[in-house]
């Protein structure tokens, strides 16, 4: 099994099975609109301004970047582990007022915590190995969003895989929500909570608790004239230790993130290490982030 991120992922779209979807340049145009007051007790507000504050209701590319830091958790003490530059590209297509599909484009680089440069081994402070350690891979997701959050069953289990034994109830919450607004100020909740019970592949329970804020002025999420609200983010996981290569077996610990970042636009407003790093590894995919979503 791989690593859930972000960051879905965040927002309710870092996270998710790799499904191709049509090209995003296939979107339909969306009205606009003007939801004056918005209520953030309304699942249509909440859905509206989530859409505004982390992704867009037009045509461009919508980039998330995260700065954030991993801590191992054992004992009620947190220990840092290394840098994250979590960097992920999404092109927006909709599907009807409260319904839009998101194909994202996801890279994260463990960088080490004294020099900033790419993580090769982990001292793993818990059992003293030094381990190898496997970057994350690129990965291309797509995610149909709807009213309350991405849509997929809340509940799935003892399914049996095409080449391997039965898998053990696995359960997602991906709703969206709640927001707050105080004063000019908004905030919208997008997390992530995936439960997947024995037997599975990783031969542990597996436990994902991503938690996304976005935060905006409810000035620009309410005008009609600006599509896409600009944003802050902050982020935070709480999640068992789901990348056998840290060598957490029999280790009574957590595996935590703490991180904030922005929604950008073009490719070049992503900071300059993320850039830099993407230029390293994936060169072709940074010089064309659309055709790369397109796939």
């Amino acid at each position: 099994m791989k690593r859930r991120t972000t960051l879905g992922l965040i927002g309710g779209g870092f996270i998710g099975s790799g499904l191709i979807g049509k090209p995003i340049s296939a979107r339909s145009a969306v009205k606009k609109r003007s939801r004056i007051p918005l209520n953030p007790a309304s699942p249509q507000d909440i859905h509206f301004m989530q859409r505004k504050l982390a992704y867009t209701y037009d045509d461009r590319l919508v980039f998330w970047y995260v700065r954030a830091v991993r801590y191992g958790l054992r004992d009620g003490m947190f220990t840092p582990f290394w840098n994250m530059h979590v960097g992920f590209a999404f092109g927006i297509e909709d599907l009807g007022e409260y319904k839009f599909r998101s194909t994202a484009l996801g890279k994260i680089f463990y960088t080490d915590l004294k020099t900033g440069e790419l993580l090769e081994y982990f001292d793993n402070p818990y059992t003293g190995e030094r381990r190898e350690v496997q970057q994350p891979r690129l990965d291309r997701l797509v995610r149909v969003h709807g009213l309350r959050g991405v849509e997929r069953p809340t509940t799935t289990g003892n399914k049996r895989n095409d080449d391997g034994p039965p898998q053990g109830r696995v359960t997602h919450n991906d709703d969206i929500g709640p927001a707050w607004i105080i004063g000019d100020d908004v905030w919208v909740n997008g997390d992530i909570v995936e439960r997947r019970e024995l037997p599975n592949d990783l031969g542990q329970l597996v436990q994902v608790n991503d938690w996304f804020t976005s935060h905006g002025s409810i000035s620009d999420v309410s005008n009609p004239d600006v599509k896409s609200a600009p944003s802050t983010h902050t982020f935070n996981d709480i999640n068992t230790f789901n990348s056998p290569w840290i060598g957490m077996d029999g280790i009574d610990a957590s595996s935590v993130s703490r991180g904030f970042g922005r929604k950008f636009h073009s490719v070049q407003e992503m900071p300059n290490e993320w850039r830099r790093f993407m230029g390293e590894s994936h060169p072709d995919v940074l010089a064309d982030i659309r055709g790369a979503i397109d796939g």
